[in-house]
């Protein structure tokens, strides 16, 4: 396993649990938590360390390209280009080895999997509307990004995991599911 996948399993691994508890705290008893989300083992004392964060909440209606020098920029690029039909940048805003799991659909994993995924999905989603609820820079190399959206009569909660690919952030994970 590679330096890269391992600090990635290690994020997932703090991250996941809390933020579907976070989320069905917020969601009341009618909320779901996400498909297929298993809780692993409890995290080593380096993982529990306080992330440097920099939470704030707007909507994402800026124009960034998706692998932008932010990670709220790289989702918001990511959420234009859904918007725009372009599926080469939706794909783009990707890192080469990300999974996608969105309700209802196979997991993706890789460029050609994902692209496959959204290709089917333009059309209903360039109506959503999105809002980046919460993001968050873990160190240097990682960050989570939260956000919910309307499609159609779908109320969708989205998590995202970035890294860094060079100068720019990329998606590595993005999961959603409908709220309750």
């Amino acid at each position: 396993m590679s330096t890269i996948s391992q600090r990635r399993a290690l994020l997932m691994a703090a991250i996941i649990p809390a933020m579907l508890l976070a989320g069905c705290a917020a969601g009341g008893s009618g909320t779901q938590a996400m498909k297929g989300a298993a809780s692993p083992a409890t995290p080593t004392e380096d993982m529990m360390s306080p992330p440097e964060e920099t939470p704030t909440e707007t909507d994402a209606t800026d124009t960034a390209s998706p692998g932008a020098a932010e990670p709220r920029q790289a989702v918001e690029g990511f959420f234009n280009a859904l918007k725009s039909g372009n599926l080469d940048q939706v794909a783009g805003a990707f890192a080469d080895d990300a999974v996608v799991a969105v309700d209802g659909q196979a997991t993706a994993e890789g460029t050609d999997a994902i692209r496959t995924l959204f290709q089917g999905k333009l059309n209903e989603m360039k109506q959503a509307t999105h809002t980046i609820e919460e993001d968050r820079t873990l160190g240097t190399e990682d960050a989570v990004v939260t956000a919910t959206s309307k499609q159609g009569q779908a109320n969708l909660r989205e998590l995202f995991l970035l890294s860094k690919d060079g100068e720019q952030w990329k998606i590595s994970h993005y999961m959603n599911n409908q709220a309750g």
